[in-house]
């Protein structure tokens, strides 16, 4: 038998709703309250109620409901003005969510209902209905509409708010939280730190596995995170592979450990996907707030510092913003600081330079070049190899945005006031400079011609292994120990070896029969051996040419 429109009107009201909605009814009748209250509770809404315009506002600021439903006429304050209030109330950003309203009235008229909507009413309820059950009907209709309109304000709110991938927060909405937590804890005085983390050889793993996989591994990642998290700290997906997390109330050491604990968790658990288990590792940068440690901004940046740092020396590790400052690792012999940079120069730490392009090439050349070596800088020269300046993939993006420029030359794109410094100036020269500024690279000059660049982390790494090879602390070198040391030819010669096992070992699964099926056959032994060999070529490409490759 089929049913009329009324009757599945009605049917449908006795149904719980797909969810219940913060209801709050404002009139000065109490029988019109409790009949809206009688209605909305039956299609299982949360409803509160209000008999004028200034008890509404109170209770809106306790808690903002999800619908608003108010008489056009009330003692006091009116349904027109109180509309005007609420939106007053949204604009400036008092209230968490928007509110759909509903305005009753007995009377009609255009003139009536734009007066409604410029106050910021939503639609109208008319309460000359011809009986209980058509204005059942019509409340029903108008409810469907408002959650409907809530519910796609709730999803844009999430979308802008939260990563689709991780449901972690974006990096804007993080700030706003954490500007708040900042401010919280310079006031009660309290310790607050960051840490900063990300998948190491995370392209490897999209190159060798496929992009579904990297998602599943960063989600998984998220879980993680999510699982080793309070309620109380903030987290948020910082950029592609990399997380970002305050934790209020931890100081530096504390936060440490907690880092420690997850990296432990991704060095042993391996991330199930399909049939294939990924093992994956990650490391960690953290910054506590310290006394001169002024804005949010510069807690954030240290932890990235840190994160880098802890790429740079190795990956999966934890290191802490203090550890790439400090000084007390130099004992012993080494009374002071001079000991350390005695007779060294530029020449002796930089990194020859191995990527340039010149400034003649388009921008659509170099946005390829970007893609394939995965750089965030690069130096630009001219025709005769002089330094321009530097090209950032910032600029490269904003610039491919416009098709006309793809074709155009990189030239006017390049950030002149490139950090330069003579091959020969002394090297503590340059370690105070770091320490004096933000300015994480430096770009090494023969005369008007780059030879060479020094970030902060490699001259740290360099500081530290000379003071560890000078001391005869042969345990303390860190992986990738440059030329300066003794032991750099026996390194360079180990590190040489281990790839020749890697190449070898490979080559063997590769000459085993039909290559695709070993591949599928040997996938879990030919990840890691890859993922070795490439670290081993980018630690001997970080050796000094001087002394080493020439």
């Amino acid at each position: 038998m089929f049913r009329t429109v009324r009757e599945v009107v009605l049917t449908e009201f006795e149904e719980p709703l797909v969810y219940s909605a913060n209801v709050l009814v404002v009139d000065d009748d109490p029988a019109i309250l409790r009949l809206f209250t009688h209605l909305l509770e039956q299609g299982g809404h949360q409803v509160r109620t209000a008999t004028d315009g200034n008890q509404a506002i109170h209770q809106i600021l306790q808690d903002c409901p999800d619908i608003l439903i108010t008489d056009w006429t009330m003692p006091g304050l009116g349904g027109v003005e109180l509309c005007r209030r609420v939106r007053q109330l949204h604009q400036r950003k008092v209230l968490p969510h928007y509110t759909y309203i509903l305005l009753l009235t007995a009377r009609s008229g255009t003139n009536l209902f734009i007066e409604g909507l410029e106050a910021g009413a939503d639609d109208f309820v008319e309460k000359a209905a011809e009986s209980l059950t058509d204005l059942r009907i019509e409340i029903r209709a108008r409810l469907k509409a408002a959650l409907r309109t809530r519910r796609l304000e709730r999803d844009l709110d999430f979308a802008a708010k939260y990563d689709t991938l991780t449901q972690l927060l974006k990096r804007t909405a993080f700030f706003e939280l954490a500007q708040v937590i900042w401010e919280r804890s310079i006031k009660n005085k309290f310790p607050l730190s960051a840490v900063m983390f990300d998948c190491d050889f995370f392209k490897r793993i999209n190159d060798l596995h496929g992009h579904l996989t990297g998602d599943a591994v960063l989600r998984e990642m998220a879980q993680t995170l999510k699982t080793f998290s309070r309620s109380s700290d903030v987290a948020c997906r910082y950029s592609g592979k990399k997380f970002c997390i305050l934790l209020p109330g931890c100081n530096e050491e504390t936060a440490r450990n907690w880092a420690e604990r997850i990296r432990c968790r991704f060095e042993t658990v391996p991330i199930r996907h399909g049939n294939f288990e990924i093992p994956v590792t990650a490391s960690f940068g953290i910054a506590e707030r310290l006394d001169d440690t002024i804005y949010l901004d510069q807690l954030i940046e240290r932890a990235d510092l840190a994160l880098v740092f802890a790429k740079e020396t190795g990956y999966n590790r934890c290191v802490r913003y203090t550890e790439t400052i400090a000084l007390d690792f130099v004992a012993g012999d080494l009374q002071n600081l001079n000991d350390l940079f005695e007779g060294c120069t530029l020449d002796d730490v930089m990194a020859p330079l191995t990527m340039s392009v010149k400034s003649h090439e388009t921008v659509s050349r170099v946005a390829d070049f970007f893609l394939r070596t995965r750089s965030e800088s690069i130096p630009v020269l001219d025709d005769e190899d002089r330094l321009l300046g530097l090209l950032w993939d910032e600029d490269i993006v904003k610039a491919i945005g416009n098709t006309r420029l793809w074709r155009e030359s990189v030239r006017e794109l390049v950030v002149p006031n490139a950090v330069t410094y003579p091959v020969d100036t002394p090297l503590t020269d340059l370690f105070h400079f770091f320490f004096r500024t933000n300015v994480r690279q430096v770009i090494v000059m023969q005369e008007r011609y780059p030879v060479g660049v020094i970030n902060r982390f490699l001259l740290l790494r360099w500081l530290r292994n000379r003071w560890a090879a000078l001391s005869g602390l042969q345990d303390a070198i860190m992986p990738g120990i440059d030329a300066c040391s003794p032991l750099s030819n026996e390194n360079l010669s180990r590190m040489v070896a281990t790839l020749a096992d890697n190449l070898a070992q490979l080559n063997e699964i590769a000459h085993g029969g039909d290559p695709l099926a070993c591949w599928e056959e040997n996938r879990s032994r030919v990840v890691p051996l890859i993922s070795k060999a490439q670290d081993v070529l980018d630690q001997l490409l970080k050796f000094d040419s001087k002394n080493v490759i020439r």
